[in-house]
């Protein structure tokens, strides 16, 4: 026993020695007597930068988090000495030096002195000593010893990390731009350099500059010349052009569309700059971009444009692509709706289909196709607990019911309306409502005189069959017009003859259709978060916007998806909400009920945004259930086979309360997309009939400028076969697709 215990008391103290020996070893101190320092780290941060060998700077254009420091000695030597940030001194992490214990991604150092004019270099994890692995390596590299050396460290997507070494100019800039173009964005083919035919993505390089294309890891090679009879390629491979302001990007040689993968607007002057071309295709984290550097110094070689630390060159990236944003009513609301059998199993492979950044879907009722939307379309799971194969990665589809409150409740007075105490039918003959329900089993179930069964297709089967008995309850004094609208709203959505019934005679709550489930969702190829939901105050259905911020690669922003009210509801549900703003006629209330939510939007976007130069961008798409008419007695001309859209609750409602605020501006795209209708005539879509309208006005809040570069309708092919042996649209409605720059 005692000698356990002496055991154990030895291996412990032997333990705390050692973790003495390796605290006082980074500390380069030794125990004993007296303690000394040796070798001592100098204070600040100051590169090597007078004597030793040539100027060098180092570049990290892996794309990962790695942070890199970096280790070098006269080639064949085997001493690394200390890494170039700790050699520097103690502060080069502080912020005021460089912020980190080593070089970020897209990070370009200053320039330093080498070792010698032949070297061995080592990049390592930030904060490690030479001795660690190698990120990447570059054995017996030759260094410039007219020019500063560019030490790049590439590779990432599959491909080994190394170290090229790529002279920079080896004179001052005279007269106008001069360039360097150097590939680093492993994955992707040789290079294609040119002038582009747009400022911004989705472009194509219409005129190529060089003689030849440029390789992963390199500059020009040998022997290029320039395309430009007026541009010269100089030493090392910088092009010399004219001055002035000029677009110039890229595309993947040997691809016959000379689509762009990048664009960059180089300004005019005098300078001498280099463009990296860094990224992965397809990565939201490290896209494809231009990292566009500059290197102008005076005479004395100091920098002409400092960076944005001491320690590395000022650098920007080049503008993203545009961002794609589709919006698109479903028209899926249950068999009330068009050729809803037939539409239903085609609308989730159309959405799947398409390339939109992100979309806003609406009207979508049941949980069944929201389970199929987002099965096909997107990889989240579903309520049901499947996962979607889809390509979209992220859905945001809040859930709310009949007890769901609204988020403002107070009418336009200010007062929150009282809650109900009475049923919606309260009062009337049940002789009455037994009679409409027993005439909708009989001659419009899907099972016939079954009280479990529902409607068989359309509210247009009763209004057939049974227009007596729902009159007749419609009429009937005290609850009539309410216990009327009860019963119609749940029998339209998918609930059954029973359930209507009690719905509308046992529960006091006022009636909304699909048991009170919002319809919206957002569909997005980026992360969505910090989402809500603002529940309007809304009559019959429930009604939403929502939001999410939008997780781009080089900022976020906000997004806006919405659906209000239809006030074409006015003669087939007479208004009895708490929210026409005391109107008794029907349409009135239900324009006013309409425009209030349009107000509560401007309110929930301000909020969440803000306004003006400290607000955030915002795209606020939805279906506003609004349009506003265009005459062609206003002097626009339809296209062939188009229509103009009508007035609904526009000119003076809702559409123009949305164009009020000043910070919000209409997305609009070259003619005549936005003249047109996306809600259309039978004969543009077979399953309306005379009305036309344009519903899904997008909208740009907080915005630079008003930057839409497209704009086109969705979803017109032939893809369902319909009534007669015709071919019909996924939908009763068009989406819209808009293309929008993002904001600087």
């Amino acid at each position: 026993m005692l000698g356990t215990t002496r055991f154990g008391r030895r291996h412990h103290l032997l333990l705390a020695f050692a973790g003495v020996l390796v605290a006082l070893a980074g500390c380069q101190l030794v125990a004993g007597i007296t303690s000394r320092t040796l070798d001592p780290i100098n204070p600040g941060c100051v590169l090597p930068s007078k004597g030793g060998g040539p100027q060098v700077r180092v570049a990290n254009l892996v794309p990962t988090s790695d942070l890199v420091d970096v280790c070098m000695r006269n080639a064949g030597s085997t001493d690394w000495g200390r890494p170039l940030l700790l050699d520097g001194g103690t502060d080069c992490a502080d912020a005021e030096a460089l912020g980190a214990v080593g070089f970020g991604y897209t990070q370009v150092s200053i320039a330093f002195s080498a070792p010698s004019a032949t070297i061995d270099v080592k990049m390592i994890p930030g904060g490690s000593t030479c001795s660690a692995a190698a990120l990447g390596e570059g054995d017996g590299l030759t260094l410039a010893t007219n020019a500063v050396t560019t030490l790049v460290l590439i590779g990432g997507n599959n491909v080994a990390e190394t170290v090229v070494a790529l002279p920079e100019a080896d004179s001052l800039a005279t007269s106008g731009q001069r360039f360097r173009f150097v590939h680093t964005a492993p994955g992707t083919g040789a290079l294609d350099v040119g002038i582009t035919a747009s400022d911004a993505l989705p472009t194509t390089v219409t005129t190529t500059v060089f003689s030849a294309p440029i390789p992963f890891g390199g500059s020009l090679p040998p022997g290029t010349t320039s395309d430009f009879p007026s541009a010269e390629v100089q030493d090392n491979g910088y092009l010399q052009l004219f001055t002035g302001k000029f677009d110039v990007g890229a595309s993947v040689d040997g691809d016959s569309s000379d689509k762009a993968i990048l664009v960059y607007q180089y300004p005019s002057g005098t300078a001498t700059y280099s463009m990296y071309v860094v990224g992965v295709a397809g990565d939201n984290q490290h896209p494809l971009r231009a990292l566009v550097c500059s290197e102008d110094v005076d005479s004395n070689g100091t920098l002409i444009t400092p960076g944005k630390t001491p320690l590395t060159l000022s650098c920007t990236l080049s503008q993203l692509s545009s961002i794609s944003v589709d919006v698109f009513n479903t028209g899926l609301y249950g068999p009330n709706s068009p050729d809803f059998a037939a539409r239903e199993g085609v609308v989730p492979a159309a959405i799947a289909a398409r390339d939109a950044d992100v979309m806003c879907v609406v009207e979508v009722d049941e949980d069944q196709d929201k389970n199929n939307i987002i099965t096909t379309a997107t990889s989240t799971a579903t309520s049901t607990g499947t996962t979607g194969t889809g390509p979209y990665g992220y859905v945001y589809l809040p859930t709310t019911n009949l007890s769901t409150p609204f988020t403002n409740p107070a009418d336009q007075s200010g007062k929150v309306p009282p809650t109900s105490t009475t049923t919606p039918c309260n009062g009337v003959d049940s002789n009455l409502i037994n009679a409409a329900i027993a005439c909708g089993e009989q001659n419009c179930s899907t099972s016939v005189n079954d009280p479990t069964g529902k409607l068989q297709s359309s509210t247009d089967c009763l209004v057939d069959n049974c227009p007596g008995e729902f009159l007749a309850v419609q009429g009937a004094p005290g609850a009539g017009v309410a216990c009327y609208d009860c019963l119609v709203v749940y029998i339209a959505s998918d609930t059954s003859w029973q359930t209507s019934q009690n719905n509308c005679t046992t529960d006091v709550r006022p009636p909304l259709g699909f048991a009170g489930a919002e319809n919206s969702m957002i569909i997005s190829k980026y992360p969505l978060v910090n989402t809500d939901v603002l529940v309007l105050p809304s009559t019959f259905y429930r009604r939403t916007i929502l939001y999410a911020q939008l997780q781009l690669e080089d900022q976020n922003v906000d997004f806006y998806c919405g659906f209000l009210s239809t006030t074409l509801n006015a003669s087939a549900l007479p208004y009895v909400g708490n929210y026409g703003n005391g109107s008794t006629d029907s349409q009135t209330a239900y324009d006013n009920e309409q425009v209030f939510e349009a107000q509560q939007l401007i309110n929930y976007v301000n909020t969440k945004s803000g306004t003006g130069t400290t607000g955030s961008p915002a795209v606020i798409v939805g279906d506003w259930r609004s349009s506003i008419g265009i005459s062609a007695d206003a002097g626009v001309v339809s296209p062939p086979g188009t229509f103009l859209p009508n007035e609904l609750n526009g000119t003076m409602g809702t559409m123009a309360l949305l164009q009020g605020p000043s910070n919000w501006a209409f997305a609009v795209g070259p003619a005549p997309w936005g003249a047109q209708c996306n809600f259309c005539p039978q004969a543009e879509n077979p399953y309306n009939l005379t009305d036309s309208y344009f519903v899904v006005q997008p909208i740009l809040a907080n915005w630079p400028i008003n930057s839409t570069i497209s704009e086109s309708l969705l979803y017109t092919a032939g893809a369902v076969d319909i009534d007669g042996g015709q071919q019909g649209p996924v939908s009763p409605y068009y989406g819209l697709n808009i293309r929008v720059i993002r904001p600087k």
